[in-house]
């Protein structure tokens, strides 16, 4: 004869909340995880001149308004020039009357005005959120 054991347990919405979001619950900590390797990623394709963009990443992971978040954020001035690139633009003296000065073919070159063919785009955090996203199992959706 077999012998039947039933078990129940009750979760309330508080212990379910606490359990979905609170700061060991495995929803947040599998968002954190997500963005810590969207993080590794970022900084291993991020374009190297200086160094300062690639130390800038930064991760947060929270709680708002009930709702789990993660991101990835780099925020050096030119962070976003770099990524998206920069079309044709016109590139003046800071101050009124000034000059630009810069080196080109070992020449030391002053002018009032330069027009910049502008930058191809370099957006190695998009990819490094699509690579790390995809194999975690998100559907990715572009707006």
């Amino acid at each position: 004869m077999a012998v039947r054991v039933n078990a129940r347990v009750d979760l309330f919405a508080g212990e379910m909340r606490k359990l979905l979001t609170g700061p060991v619950g495995p929803v947040l900590r599998f968002v954190r995880s997500v963005a810590r390797q969207v993080r590794t990623r970022a900084v291993l394709k991020c374009p190297v001149d200086t160094g300062r963009l690639r130390s800038a990443h930064r991760e947060e992971v929270g709680v708002r308004r009930g709702q789990v978040y993660g991101f990835v954020v780099n925020d050096v001035e030119y962070a976003a020039a770099v990524h998206d690139g920069t079309g044709a633009h016109v590139i003046r003296p800071r101050r009124p009357g000034g000059v630009l000065r810069f080196e080109t073919g070992g020449q030391v070159v002053f002018t009032t005005l330069v027009n910049h063919p502008g930058t191809r785009a370099q957006p190695w955090l998009r990819e490094a959120m699509e690579e790390v996203a995809a194999s975690a199992g998100f559907r990715l959706v572009r707006s």
